[in-house]
């Protein structure tokens, strides 16, 4: 089974090296998106999953662009792959892509489709506070995410849960259950869905923009699943004298106290707790003012007289 990857992600990286120590897969390519520069310094940084392609030399390639690519699409041509397997590449595949393969494109999305189509299923799923989600395989088409439906496996999502802890609840089960698909379709032993169209939901790219909090007027639960949507990237942020201040770790008690908003309310030797909106209790831990290091909220509170009395 002659197979190329379209990754990019830590996400992908991880899926890939355990698909490479289980199983005999001949992977003749990774595509992934070009290298970019990160952090202030700007230093470019391979992706993580050319990285790994590279320590199992495996042919990397990385276009700029698809449009009039003809060298790309010779070389993707000239491999006779069975399958091509997409998995949070970045960039809209098109048609030449499609088309190339033997047995078709594959792709794994983080919902059961045709519920929550396009970017971010997964952010989306906990920032509702959906109580499970779903591993989808599918065909892929020029239409995002609305092609035939190959295989599909729930997941539980607790009430702590993050994205950061969903995706590895994927990374669990889904690299043998796309091995298996893929062997499935090419013994003809597996039939595809197609998806009904009128139950279709949609969530878009997720920008910085969306994880900005106010907690005046955002109620306790909607921080909550933001921070536990946001969390890792692009964490959910509010504003601290004219500085963009990013939450790394807090916790949201489901418990009132008849105090104003921002009243502190205990201080001990790692948390502080507040009164938010609907009267719930935030507790803080660790946090992040813009172009500074992480800190522990006692010793953000320390270097940081006005934070306890600020007016957010």
């Amino acid at each position: 089974m002659k197979i190329a990857f379209f990754w990019t992600g830590e996400f992908s990286k991880n899926i890939l090296e355990w698909i490479l120590k289980n199983w005999n897969i001949d992977v003749q390519l990774v595509v992934s998106q070009p290298d970019k520069p990160v952090w202030r310094n700007k230093v470019i940084e391979e992706t993580a999953v050319k990285q790994l392609a590279k320590q199992h030399n495996i042919k990397v390639l990385q276009p700029e662009r698809f449009k009039n690519n003809t060298e790309f699409f010779s070389e993707l041509k000239s491999l006779d792959l069975d399958f091509i397997v997409v998995v949070a590449y970045g960039k809209i595949v098109p048609s030449q892509v499609l088309d190339n393969p033997k047995y078709g494109c594959i792709n794994i999305h983080g919902s059961i489709l045709p519920l929550y189509r396009w970017a971010s299923p997964i952010q989306e799923a906990v920032k509702n506070w959906d109580k499970e989600t779903w591993l989808t395989i599918m065909y892929m088409s020029k239409w995002m995410d609305e092609w035939d439906i190959l295989a599909i496996n729930k997941i539980e999502i607790d009430k702590l849960d993050t994205t950061k802890d969903i995706f590895n609840k994927f990374e669990i089960i889904w690299p043998e259950l796309l091995i298996n698909t893929l062997n499935w379709v090419i013994d003809w032993s597996i039939k595809w869905v197609k998806q009904d169209d009128s139950k279709a939901t949609y969530c878009s790219k997720i920008s910085k923009e969306d994880a900005e909090i106010n907690f005046i007027n955002d109620s306790w639960i909607n921080i909550f699943n933001k921070y536990r949507a946001y969390h890792t990237w692009p964490w959910i942020y509010t504003y601290y004298n004219n500085k963009k201040l990013d939450i790394e770790d807090c916790e949201l008690l489901n418990y009132e106290r008849n105090e104003k908003i921002w009243k502190v309310l205990k201080i001990d030797k790692k948390t502080i707790w507040i009164v938010c909106k609907d009267k719930k209790i935030l507790i803080l831990r660790q946090i992040k003012l813009e172009w500074k290091k992480s800190m522990d909220i006692l010793s953000f509170a320390n270097w940081n007289k006005d934070f306890l009395e600020y007016n957010f």
